[in-house]
């Protein structure tokens, strides 16, 4: 445990000081390694060592991060069928590492491999974010997960550079918000579907939870729902991106600056296997500076992002991006080919009180099923306002069918998906 914590402060120093370096020196950084990463999955790890000579390259043909495009992609299939055996570097095992799980959000559990070092590499790349909003080691931080952070143990609550509670999402949401309001910590994070149930409840009941801030992670935070929660809670909400794979890519500022996490991760957004110019949107491919018991190089995230340039007010000297549009499968795919995301089709269901719960399916170009579960106040007139917003977003002959239910299926932990799309573009 001490030698945990002390692996901590030393990797403090380093990612403390590397948000105010240069782009320039960044950059250096992340091509020092990448040199250092690619050398070691080819000579260690049995997948990229053959994947590599598949692929007719060698780590000797990367010189900078240009190069970093010779090299294949990885898919979540392909560790998914070479773990652990031929996925786990030498040397790696579960005594030096825990074996870790994504959400299972697609309906597969992928199983990956995380070492000890990387984990506390991790936790304190998510800390600098808290300090980023003004975070103090001292106080409390309540979070949202429907099980609890694998990262850091219970050690770490204790101990450690945050004070984690946990907030059991299984309980009814009134249970949670009491939690909450007992404990009224000075920032909380967590899953903005789950937030925004209880921004709804305290603003009916009058109840008083000020935190200093509040972060949203693993779901797209729509200017909707930030907005409200904003006016609810009395404080600034932030966005955060990351997977469990790597923890996180990228994080939102005091200014607003997007920042990527380029010491944590290198992030390409590319099209038909092109980099994609700032502005435009490009699929998010992540390779991982940290991890070397299971290396993730040019690891494909299956969301969709868009790059920016410039630099942030801020000070920092991470790189920048604007939001987050949404994974693969939750684009709605019109007749003429468009496609719309996430953030256009949640925001019309969103704060509606008189809506317990929603899905929307799209089962083809033409045709979007949309459930919903009533709440008391459903009527017709509700109905038939969601539908005539709907079709001003989509702007397309698209039909809208209805359908009204008890129940709405959900995927692993219980974790809600707002929009779903059968349709392949």
């Amino acid at each position: 445990m001490i030698h945990m914590f002390l692996r901590q402060m030393y990797y403090f120093q380093q990612i403390m000081r590397n948000q105010w370096k240069s782009p320039q020196q960044l950059k250096k950084l992340q091509e020092k390694k990448l040199r250092h990463l690619l050398h070691h999955a080819y000579r260690n790890t049995p997948f990229y060592h053959r994947k590599f000579r598949e692929a007719e390259v060698h780590p000797d043909d990367f010189q900078s991060l240009g190069d970093l495009e010779k090299f294949p992609i990885t898919t979540k299939e392909e560790l998914r069928q070479n773990y652990p055996h031929n996925a786990l570097a030498k040397g790696y095992s579960l005594s030096n590492g825990v074996e870790m799980h994504t959400s299972g959000s697609t309906g597969r559990v992928f199983t990956f491999f995380c070492s000890h070092a990387a984990l506390d590499y991790h936790m304190v790349i998510s800390y600098r974010n808290f300090v980023a909003l003004g975070y103090r080691p001292w106080e409390k931080i309540v979070y949202t997960r429907y099980t609890p952070l694998e990262i850091g143990g219970h050690w770490y609550d204790r101990f450690g550079l945050v004070r984690r509670l946990h907030v059991n999402v299984f309980e009814p949401v009134k249970a949670q918000v009491e939690f909450v309001r007992q404990h009224q910590p000075k920032a909380i994070t967590g899953y903005p579907s789950i937030l925004l149930e209880w921004a709804k409840i305290i603003e009916k009941e009058d109840i008083e939870i000020q935190p200093r801030f509040i972060r949203t992670e693993a779901e797209l935070l729509t200017t909707e729902a930030r907005e409200y929660m904003e006016q609810v809670f009395g404080c600034h909400v932030y966005e955060e991106y990351g997977s469990s794979e790597m923890i996180q890519y990228a994080f939102e500022c005091k200014e607003r600056g997007y920042h990527l996490s380029a010491d944590n991760a290198v992030m390409e957004f590319l099209e038909d296997g092109e980099s994609v110019a700032p502005g435009e949107q490009g699929e998010i491919f992540a390779t991982s500076l940290a991890k070397y018991g299971m290396p993730f190089i040019r690891y494909q995230l299956f969301d969709w992002g868009v790059p920016a340039e410039g630099s942030c007010s801020c000070g920092r000297g991470l790189p920048l991006m604007k939001l987050i549009v949404g994974r693969n499968d939750d684009f709605v795919t019109l007749p003429s080919g468009k496609k719309v995301g996430p953030r256009l089709m949640i925001p019309p269901f969103e704060l509606i009180p008189r809506i317990n719960e929603f899905r929307l399916i799209q089962e083809k170009k033409e045709l979007i099923v949309i459930e919903i579960i009533k709440g008391e106040e459903y009527t017709q007139a509700t109905e038939d306002t969601l539908k005539q917003n709907l079709l001003d977003i989509l702007g397309e002959p698209v039909e809208l069918r209805f359908n009204y239910v008890d129940e709405i299926p959900r995927g692993r932990h219980n974790r809600p998906r707002p929009l779903i799309s059968k349709v392949r573009a």
